[in-house]
């Protein structure tokens, strides 16, 4: 099952955590500095490493050649959050290596030759962490990293020499947004030395009031002590959210049934949808699941449907290139079947 269609910890704000960790090997330029038969060189020796290890038999990762795929499928990894939007622009030598659970993706010769990403359903920093320096050491054991004494992992970005991580966690903050506090929110955490971004990352925007925020600083400091500051900002985060909603809800608890039922009416019925529309009206029902009065659905149910809703995956779900309109009354259909195969009695 992928990671994605659980429900972690601490779910009903904190959706899922990664770890990300960048990486370059020793003797050769950063990506974009490479000729092209360099960066192949560097791509293949990476991808002989990791497709070495194998659980029950079969190849841990599977290996994807960015210029080999569609256009489309490219754009559904973004969305699902598996390579980044610039990965996805292709290019001689560019890749990655995917688990099966789609937990672990390896983006190659992106910003830098390899970064290591963990995803994990809810909050589970740690966890993310764990599996992210397990699949760092496979690599680093075979392959010489570029590595100061003085300033710690080398990388194509100043902001990441160090320890080369970056944590982050896609938080569901409606009562936040509601309440019109997120700006005064984003400026206080800017200012501490975090960054709060959109729902697909760096200039998206917050598509169904989910937000990504991660740290900032990689020098200077330790991984624990990273993961331990940026913990702290998400437990600080995450309480507000939920005394914000609990006051919301006790202020006016007939608005805020109003608000989730009617957004559930019109994912149960509609007939066209956006996929913006449609991440609004996710947001609210998932407020109502949190909030304990929508009994028919779950949060993993909740994740299946953001997961189909994007526009390649709806591309890829019919099998053929779609107008616009076309694309809205498809996925309209594909809400209405989740829900329905999903609902409890």
């Amino acid at each position: 099952m992928s990671w994605y269609l659980t429900a972690g910890k601490d779910w009903d704000v904190v959706l899922s955590s990664r770890v990300r960790l960048a990486r370059d090997i020793e003797g050769y330029e950063f990506p974009h500095r490479m000729t092209s038969d360099k960066r192949m060189e560097v791509r293949d020796k990476i991808i002989d490493v990791l497709t070495s290890r194998t659980i029950d038999g079969k190849k841990e990762y599977v290996t994807l050649i960015m210029d080999l795929l569609p256009e489309e499928d490219r754009r559904a990894l973004v969305e699902k959050h598996l390579i980044s939007d610039d990965l996805a622009k292709g290019g001689p030598g560019r890749g990655a290596c995917i688990s099966r659970d789609e937990s672990v993706s390896i983006l190659l010769n992106e910003e830098d030759h390899i970064r290591i990403q963990v995803m994990e359903a809810g909050y589970a920093l740690d966890t993310a962490y764990r599996k992210a320096e397990d699949v760092a050491m496979l690599i680093e054991n075979r392959l010489p990293t570029a590595y100061s004494e003085q300033y710690g992992f080398l990388t194509a970005c100043p902001t990441n020499t160090g320890t080369g991580m970056r944590a982050s966690v896609m938080m569901h903050l409606p009562a936040l947004t509601a309440l019109g506090k997120m700006q005064t929110l984003i400026e206080g955490l800017t200012q501490a030395g975090f960054a709060v971004r959109g729902y697909l990352g760096e200039h998206s925007q917050a598509n169904g009031n989910l937000y990504q925020l991660s740290n900032q600083i990689t020098l200077g400091l330790t991984e624990s002590q990273i993961l331990d500051g940026f913990k702290q900002m998400v437990d600080e985060v995450l309480e507000l959210e939920r005394k914000y909603r609990t006051e919301m809800y006790e202020d006016n608890p007939e608005r805020i049934q109003d608000r989730v039922y009617r957004s559930y009416g019109e994912l149960l019925y509609a007939r066209m949808m956006s996929e913006g529309e449609a991440m609004k009206r996710i947001s609210d029902l998932r407020l109502g699941v949190s909030l304990g009065f929508i009994k028919t659905h779950e949060e993993a149910d909740l994740a299946k449907l953001v997961s189909h809703v994007g526009s390649a995956a709806v591309q890829k779900d019919s099998g053929e290139v779609l107008t616009v309109t076309k694309q809205e009354i498809r996925r309209a259909e594909i809400i209405r079947n989740i829900l329905a195969q999903t609902k409890k009695v």
